[in-house]
C-alpha cells in the first residue's frame, strides 16, 4: 500500500495481466481490475497456473470450475468495468494507470519489501505501475485471508502448475517417458524439479536429458533439474539424494545451459554474484542426471528384503 487509495504492482515479466496492461498502456487507457481476496482452496490453486498450460487468453478459473465441477461463479464490480469473484472475503476495485510509476519502497526507503518464495526478502522496485483504488466491498463479517511466504503453503501452490506445465508437454512431445515430476519446496516451487523418467531399451539413453531440455521449455523459470531412475522415490529427499551420490558423477552427470533467462528473484543470477549475467534473473540452467545407463541397470539393483507374514510371528 502506497496510500489511502494506491497501491504498487510488481508483475514478473510474462504474466497475463501485465500483458494486457501493457496493451491498454500503450493505448493510452487505464486497465480495470479486480482483487480478490478470500477464496476457497481450489481458486487459489488454479489462480497460480501460468503458461504454457494456461496460455495468453486462457481463463484460469475456467480450471477452477472443471476441479470443482461447476463454474466459478461471477459478479459486476460496482465501479469499475470488471468482474469479481462472487464470494471473495474482500474486492478491492480499481484501475492500473497509464504512464504513471511508484517507488516501492516509498514509505520506508528501505530497499526491501516482503519474505519470497526463494526464502530471501524480496528488493524494492524502483518504479512499479499504480492501481487507483475506487472501490472495496466485502462480506459480513469479513476473514483476511493471506499466506506468509516462503513456507510450504506457499511454495506449494506455486509448484503444482509448474508440475503440470512439465508433465503436459512432456507426455505431448516425450509420450510415456515421464513417470512423475516433483517441484520441491527448496526451489521454491519453481527453480527446482525432480524428473521420474523411464528407460526401456538401449535406445532410450540420452532420452532422459532430452527430456530436462523440454521441462526448461516448458518452464522458463526452472533452474536446476534433477534426473531419476523409476525405483527412486522422488517425493523422499533422501532417496534422491541417494540417487546422486551413487549414480551421478560430476564430470560426466552434468549438463550447464549458460546465460539463459531463469527469474529475477533468485539472488545468485545477479551480476554482482554470477558476473556473466547482463542483468538480474541470466542464469546457468543445470541438469544433474542421476540415472544409470540403460546397459548397467543390473549393476545398480537396489537391495531387496524377502516378504514378511507377520502372522507367522504372532502365534
Amino acid at each position: 500500500m502506497q496510500g489511502a487509495d494506491e497501491i504498487s504492482v510488481y508483475f514478473i515479466t510474462g504474466r497475463h495481466i501485465d500483458h494486457y496492461r501493457r496493451k491498454a498502456e500503450r493505448m493510452g487507457k487505464p486497465l480495470p481490475v479486480s482483487v480478490n481476496i478470500g477464496l476457497d482452496p481450489i481458486i487459489r490453486l488454479t489462480s497460480c497456473f501460468e503458461a504454457p498450460t494456461t496460455p495468453i487468453g486462457f481463463y484460469e478459473l475456467g480450471i477452477a470450475g472443471a476441479v470443482r465441477g461447476r463454474p466459478v461463479e461471477m459478479v459486476k464490480c460496482v465501479s469499475v468495468r470488471a468482474k469479481s469473484i462472487a464470494r471473495a472475503e474482500i474486492v478491492i476495485e480499481g484501475e492500473i494507470l497509464p504512464g504513471l510509476r511508484i517507488a516501492e519502497d516509498r514509505n520506508t526507503g528501505k530497499g526491501l519489501i516482503m519474505p519470497e518464495f526463494p526464502g530471501y526478502m524480496g528488493k524494492s522496485q524502483p518504479a512499479l505501475p499504480v492501481l487507483k483504488v475506487s472501490a472495496v466491498t466485502h462480506r459480513k463479517k469479513t476473514v483476511f485471508q493471506t499466506l506468509v511466504g516462503p513456507g510450504l503453503e506457499h511454495v506449494n501452490l506455486l509448484g503444482i502448475p509448474t508440475e503440470a506445465s512439465i508433465t503436459r508437454l512432456l507426455e505431448a512431445s516425450m509420450p510415456g517417458r515421464l513417470k512423475n515430476v516433483y517441484c520441491h519446496p527448496a526451489g521454491g516451487g519453481k527453480y527446482l524439479a525432480i524428473l521420474q523418467v523411464r528407460k526401456n531399451k538401449p535406445t532410450d539413453e540420452g532420452r532422459q536429458r532430452q527430456a530436462a531440455l523440454t521441462a526448461f521449455a516448458a518452464f522458463a523459470e526452472l533452474k536446476h533439474i534433477i534426473l531419476v531412475d523409476e525405483d527412486v522415490d522422488i517425493f523422499d529427499t533422501d532417496d534422491v539424494m541417494w540417487a546422486m551420490t551413487t549414480r551421478y558423477q560430476g564430470d560426466i552427470s552434468t549438463v550447464f545451459i549458460p546465460d539463459v533467462f531463469c527469474h529475477v528473484l533468485d539472488p545468485s543470477s545477479s551480476p554482482e554474484f554470477r558476473p556473466a549475467s547482463r542483468a538480474p534473473g541470466i542464469a546457468c540452467k543445470t541438469i544433474y542426471d542421476c540415472t544409470v545407463p540403460y546397459t548397467m541397470r543390473e549393476d545398480f539393483k537396489r537391495t531387496g528384503f524377502m516378504d514378511m507374514r507377520l502372522e507367522s510371528y504372532l502365534d
